[in-house]
């Protein structure tokens, strides 16, 4: 496969290949760096879970951009404004790169990867928040965001203040680019739904 058919290939499949991924790397890190450090491994360990909320979002159910479509921007259509790209970049570049890549970072100094465990938990907290905009009980990602991502993050952030890594469970730097980074999801999607709008006045002008 070449690489711009497998560029085209994992498109269409991040989803699936996220959740094979977080099995293996969820695996890895139990077997390599639980024991080697434990707190660089609840950071990284942070990654595969995120993996897990993607496949709800995407995969079992699935729908998330649909839902929010239809139900946050009131769009009748089912790939627009958030499409297949936006969706991909998104995912790819904060859960793929940036999680990973800092979580790397925590190896040399621990600094670098704990603003990781409060975006977890800001980001399932946005799933309620977005099922109360909504007016729905259920939305894709909602699930997971309970049972896993925020009471693990909030396991990890209270074990990181308990051995002195973090200075005040809420009144720090790292809960402050953890909100930052969430909160630039709706900038961006709001970016994308003005365009939309944007498109569609053209073509109605035309």
């Amino acid at each position: 496969m070449k690489g711009k058919e497998y560029y085209n290939w994992l498109k269409d499949n991040w989803a699936q290949t996220g959740l094979v991924l977080a099995f293996y790397l969820t695996l890895f890190l139990m077997v390599f760096v639980r024991k080697t450090d434990f707190a660089v491994f609840l950071i990284l360990l942070q990654t595969p879970l995120y993996m897990l909320h993607e496949s709800e979002e995407y995969l079992f159910p699935g729908g998330f951009a649909r839902f929010f479509n239809r139900d946050i921007f009131k769009v009748e259509a089912e790939d627009e404004p958030l499409g297949r790209d936006f969706i991909f970049f998104v995912n790819i570049g904060l859960i793929w790169v940036l999680l990973p890549l800092f979580g790397l970072l925590s190896t040399i100094s621990l600094s670098f990867g704990l603003w990781i465990p409060y975006f977890t938990i800001f980001a399932g907290l946005s799933h309620i928040a977005l099922g109360i905009k909504a007016r729905k009980l259920y939305n894709p990602g909602l699930i997971v965001s309970l049972i896993l991502n925020i009471p693990v993050g909030s396991a990890v952030v209270l074990y990181l203040s308990r051995k002195g890594y973090l200075s005040s469970h809420f009144f720090n730097i790292h809960l402050l680019i953890g909100l930052g980074l969430n909160l630039l999801l709706p900038i961006a999607g709001g970016i994308v739904f003005r365009n939309y709008r944007k498109r569609l006045m053209k073509r109605k002008l035309l």
